[in-house]
């Protein structure tokens, strides 16, 4: 029997403080991966919450992030998977993303997350080019990305949070 891990996706909070914190308050995770713009909100909705998330959280600063020393991308192993994650504005993604894909397969990764369009957007890899995986943005779609991966295998959708 085979356990499925299940990632959280974030992107793009812009000021969403309350989505962000239902979002924390009622979804299940082994991870967050969040891509920048709103490590503001991120910090805020952390320290209001009564206990810790039971999680890791990667976090990278994304073009708004002003302040913030987190760096701009990161690359970590998680369940059997490499995650190549960044804002991806230093890689001009809103309108390419061969800048993206060159970097993510120099280093190998399986799957690269990255934010900044505002558009949810999935791109299957082919070859040793990674999986590219957008989970929208909280602010303007409401929407989250959700990895749940078993035996190395992704499986990738997108959620909303309610109307608040």
């Amino acid at each position: 029997m085979s356990d499925t891990s299940k990632i959280l996706v974030i992107s793009d909070v812009h000021g969403r403080l309350r989505e962000l914190r239902w979002l924390l308050d009622n979804e299940t995770a082994d991870a967050l991966f969040y891509l920048g713009d709103g490590l503001y909100d991120l910090d805020n909705a952390l320290e209001s919450r009564k206990t810790p998330v039971p999680y890791p959280i990667y976090r990278v600063a994304g073009n708004c992030d002003t302040g913030y020393q987190d760096p701009t991308e990161g690359l970590v192993p998680f369940a059997g998977v490499l995650f190549f994650y960044t804002h991806g504005h230093r890689y001009q993604v809103k309108w390419t993303f061969s800048e993206l894909l060159e970097t993510a397969s120099a280093r190998g990764a399986d799957v690269a997350l990255f934010g900044h369009t505002h558009h949810s957007q999935l791109v299957p890899g082919h070859g040793v080019a990674p999986t590219l995986f957008n989970p929208g943005s909280l602010r303007d779609e409401h929407r989250y990305g959700v990895i749940e991966v078993t035996d190395g295998q992704c499986q990738f959708s997108w959620k909303r949070v309610p109307e608040l």
